[in-house]
């Protein structure tokens, strides 16, 4: 029964309890003597709260704290992990930030990252006081420094990305995310209250439904303005995205680059529920040191909800598809 799989049960007077999975049966063992530190961290990065864990294992909310903070600076850094085993990226980056609560700063402050598209492994990222230009200059020299063969860049309207994008890797293309720019044109002609525009909104977002030719997405684009070249405002958003339209459809530059952000978007939904329940850090140093265990632990875990295109993915860390040889990842964890 020692090498069947076990489930944690409940602790009594210092023991655990633990039910095997096998034959049935419940053992107890010393805690002092099996309590695995990084099994704690790792449920604590995982959604646990310190207050549960602490009553799981029948000690206070603190050294749950404790527990975790040692561990959690006893990991690799994110960037360190990327120079020593990574080296099968596919060059197409989606970039965004998530601004995180902490204590002491007026605003929140943003955590910059990005995923790989093909591998979905998170290469480094940048916890700064803002997402300026400076910023994120500083995020791609790292990813520079880290040999990333970026090709391809992914990410909302913020300029800032590709202008220092393109100061350190100026061959690259820069994809604009076309659901942002489609939430924005909504948003202007106010289609979620006033039916005006609904069939205009339509014809936009036909223009972006799939994956088109140049002279396909002109000929969309045409049929548009002859219909409404009596409307101002249509008028005026056509001629933007005709002015936008070579970022719209750089992904015809470089094979398999997305038109969206959406895969780091649900990173980025993920990430938030994990913050909420944290409600804010005590430092700036403890808030980066968070993140670097979360990215991390994002990096090992196992994909499972992987579909279409990306299904192969499943049953594999991220880590595992980008890495240059079979490393037991195991060990940061």
């Amino acid at each position: 029964c020692s090498s069947s799989s076990t489930v944690r049960k409940g602790l009594r007077r210092g023991n655990i309890k633990l039910l095997c999975k096998s034959c049935g049966k419940w053992f107890q063992i010393n805690r002092k003597r099996k309590l695995d530190k990084k099994f704690i961290l790792i449920q604590h990065l995982d959604g646990a709260s310190h207050r549960s864990i602490a009553d799981q294992y029948s000690f206070s909310p603190m050294t749950s704290y404790r527990y975790c903070k040692q561990t959690l600076k006893a990991l690799p850094l994110c960037a360190d992990i990327t120079r020593k085993y990574c080296s099968r990226f596919s060059g197409i980056l989606l970039v965004d930030g998530k601004f995180v609560e902490v204590k002491g700063y007026q605003y929140k402050v943003p955590v910059i990252y990005g995923i790989d598209f093909l591998t979905h492994d998170i290469p480094t990222y940048v916890f700064a006081t803002s997402e300026n230009y400076h910023v994120l200059k500083k995020f791609f020299t790292s990813l520079r420094l880290l040999n990333y063969p970026l090709q391809s860049l992914v990410s909302d309207e913020n300029m800032n990305f590709p202008h220092a994008c393109f100061d350190i890797y100026p061959k690259a293309s820069w994809q604009l995310c076309t659901n942002h720019l489609k939430e924005n044109i909504s948003r202007s002609l106010g289609v979620r209250t006033n039916p005006k525009y609904m069939s205009f909104m339509k014809g936009i977002e036909t223009m972006f439904k799939n994956k088109i030719s140049k002279d396909n997405f002109n000929k969309l684009a045409r049929d548009l303005l002859t219909k409404y070249s009596t409307d101002e405002l249509c008028v005026r958003i056509l001629l933007d995205i005709a002015s936008k339209q070579a970022n719209l459809q750089a992904h015809l530059i470089v094979k398999k680059t997305p038109t969206t952000n959406n895969l780091i978007e649900c990173m980025n939904s993920h990430l938030q529920g994990r913050l909420e329940t944290i409600k804010g850090f005590e430092s700036f140093q403890h808030a980066n040191l968070w993140l670097n265990g979360y990215f991390i632990r994002r990096r090992t875990k196992r994909l499972t909800d992987c579909e279409g295109a990306f299904k192969k993915l499943n049953g594999m860390t991220p880590l595992q598809h980008s890495s240059k040889y079979d490393v037991d990842f195991s060990t940061f964890f």
